[in-house]
């Protein structure tokens, strides 16, 4: 008997040995980060809101990282974001250590450009942030709240960038669904060169980001020489337009509802749908094909606590003038399923033909 006891215990330490040899170097492994390098690659140049919104990012994200690694930016534009985000693509190895930061890519995959290589359906997403654009008029137009839109004053003069620019197409889009007449001056260089348009009288009618709106915008509605309608709003993960949190004005979808009784629909809704993926997921964060899950999932996580952080949202606050609206994760995915499901053959069709005219 004493002998089965002896045997029990000496098998029991063996077992125990065993364990602590194979449970320690999972213990003894380092944070998968430490003594590397994150890259952040901005599709933008330097000084844009893409790059302040990476670099506020940068100062934050490493002490939510596993390691506290290295976090440093690299700006590659050109092509209005295009060649930064084929580089992270089809260059940038799976390793978790290149985090694609862009902006505005959806509608040149949705629309085929010619130069455009990247699938954004390839790609893990990580976050997205999203704004907002308000839309605005001139005092003297008449339209003092958007079912005023119907019977204006005077003739509606939009004003915009280009004619496949996001901004642009918002615009007229919504103004399409109304069944509202305007005129389009496109070719200005900035909201700057807009402001001062409006105010000069060469157009009345534009939109700008929440944050331009907020630091720019509103002193012109306080001047008197502006009345802001709406917002345009953004795609929510269920595929509904929903009103952006961080402004009172109604959404589009609201000022349908109550001009037209009913929520859009057709093809030039579905459009305006994609236009507001465009807005919800205006900062797109994704690392290339095939990242491992457990470095995409390390990453969402990161990002999400920093995105949390009270000293970032103070920061991005004091710097953006509000504070981010974001997505990260699955429900990141759902909002970009919700844009692809959008891009119908119909809606597609619709946005090209309205990019041309």
């Amino acid at each position: 008997m004493r002998s089965k006891r002896l045997y029990g215990l000496f098998g029991a330490t063996v077992i125990a040995a065993a364990l602590t040899q194979a449970i320690a170097p999972a213990f003894a492994q380092e944070p998968p980060y430490k003594g590397k390098t994150v890259r952040l690659l901005v599709n933008f140049s330097a000084g844009g809101p893409t790059d302040i919104f990476g670099r506020i990012i940068a100062r934050y994200l490493p002490k939510h990282l596993a390691g506290n690694p290295v976090i440093v930016v690299q700006n590659m534009p050109g092509a209005g974001g295009i060649i930064g985000a084929n580089y992270v693509y089809e260059v940038s190895k799976p390793d978790g250590l290149t985090v694609g930061v862009f902006s505005g890519m959806y509608l040149p995959q949705i629309l085929g450009g010619s130069t455009v290589r990247y699938d954004l359906n390839s790609m893990p997403i990580i976050a997205g942030a999203a704004e907002t654009s308000v839309v605005y008029i001139r005092a003297d137009a008449g339209v003092k709240a958007p079912e005023d839109l119907l019977k204006p004053a005077k003739p509606i003069v939009v004003g915009g960038f280009t004619r496949e620019n996001n901004k642009d197409l918002g615009l007229r889009l919504a103004l399409g669904l109304l069944e509202v007449p305007y005129r389009y001056v496109t070719g200005y260089a900035g909201v700057a060169e807009l402001r001062v348009a409006i105010q000069r009288g060469e157009i009345n009618y534009t939109s700008e980001s929440l944050t331009g709106y907020n630091t720019g915008g509103v002193l012109m509605v306080r001047e008197g020489v502006v009345v802001p309608l709406y917002q345009e709003g953004l795609l929510g993960p269920e595929g509904d337009t929903v009103r952006d949190p961080r402004s009172d004005l109604p959404s589009f979808r609201e000022v349908f509802r109550k001009i037209k009784g009913s929520d859009p629909s057709g093809p030039l809704a579905e459009a305006f749908k994609i236009s507001g993926g465009s807005r919800t997921m205006l900062r797109f964060i994704t690392v290339p094909p095939k990242t491992p899950t457990e470095l995409v999932q390390i990453l969402r996580k990161a990002f999400r606590t920093t995105f949390e952080d009270p000293e970032f949202k103070a920061e991005s606050d004091r710097i953006m003038r509000f504070q981010l609206f974001t997505y990260v994760g699955e429900e990141a995915e759902k909002v970009n399923a919700a844009v692809f499901r959008a891009a119908t053959i119909p809606a597609r069709e619709a946005l090209k033909k309205m990019a041309q005219e």
